[in-house]
């Protein structure tokens, strides 16, 4: 049974104006959630009109900010925006992504920094920004939405997944330090789905793993994250095809099977 009512909550939300992200705003919204949302600057128009519709819609309240999470400040600039419009943050969504496809040899050195700064730093800053008053008001909730991708290494786009790795063990690490304040970190796992990040990052329309994950639908993510989120679940892999892989199989197989089975199923089908 739900365990967590939206209904009232302040919620922070990055990278809402596409994918994954726009399904969540959409579905916090539904529960009635007052919403902060976040985007790359890039996308402002879009990300203007996307609150409007989902002000008018559900009656709650919408900001939006297109603010560049890789850039220096970005994540300080967007905790103090979404406080100043909503009052306080009652749930922060750590939802914006970067992915680069390719060798990582290859890949500019300035992208591997901007994966970084959104993937880890971004997510880091805004859980610290947020947590403070969290604890203090003996409760909140943070999702980090992560991948399936944290869980073994992904060739062919290396930082992405070791990015992703690094914040599944931070979030169950703090939501370990928690324990007993009210507060709880909790992270959503999908597979690859069809969104913006893959296609701005290169990833081939085929490779081999698709023939067992396929590609998700990013509303029916969201909807599965935010159903999995106000039961509280800690980490949630979506899909059983994906729990199987990702949370038996792989624990299960040596090391080095798995390294190189990834190497093989990661590269793009020709």
């Amino acid at each position: 049974m739900p365990k967590y009512d939206l209904k009232g909550r302040n919620v922070l939300i990055t990278g809402a104006s596409s994918g994954i992200g726009r399904g969540l705003s959409r579905c916090f919204a539904a529960e009635g959630g007052n919403l902060a949302l976040g985007c790359h600057p890039s996308d402002k128009a879009v990300l203007e009109s996307w609150c409007a519709e989902l002000a008018g819609k559900y009656g709650v309240k919408v900001s939006g900010f297109p603010i560049d999470l890789a850039e220096p400040g970005g994540p300080e600039r967007m905790y103090d925006s979404a406080k100043s419009a909503l009052g306080k943050v009652d749930v922060l969504v750590n939802n914006a992504g970067i992915l680069h496809y390719g060798h990582f040899a290859d890949i500019p050195i300035t992208d591997h920094e901007a994966l970084i700064a959104v993937n880890v730093t971004a997510y880091l800053k805004l859980m610290r920004l947020c947590l403070p008053d969290m604890v203090k008001a003996g409760g909140g909730r943070i999702l980090n939405v992560v991948s399936t991708a944290a869980f073994q290494p992904t060739p062919w786009h290396a930082a992405y997944g070791a990015s992703k790795a690094f914040m599944q063990s931070l979030s169950e690490a703090v939501n370990g330090e928690l324990r007993g304040t009210g507060v709880k970190v909790l992270t959503f796992n999908p597979s690859y789905t069809r969104t913006p990040l893959l296609a701005r990052g290169g990833f081939p329309p085929r490779v081999w793993w698709f023939r067992i994950s396929g590609l998700s639908d990013p509303e029916d993510m969201a909807r599965k994250a935010v159903k999995a989120f106000k039961k509280e679940k800690p980490l949630h892999i979506p899909l059983v095809r994906n729990w199987l892989v990702h949370s038996i199989l792989i624990r299960a197989a040596p090391r080095g099977l798995i390294n190189r089975l990834s190497t093989l199923v990661l590269r793009e089908e020709r």
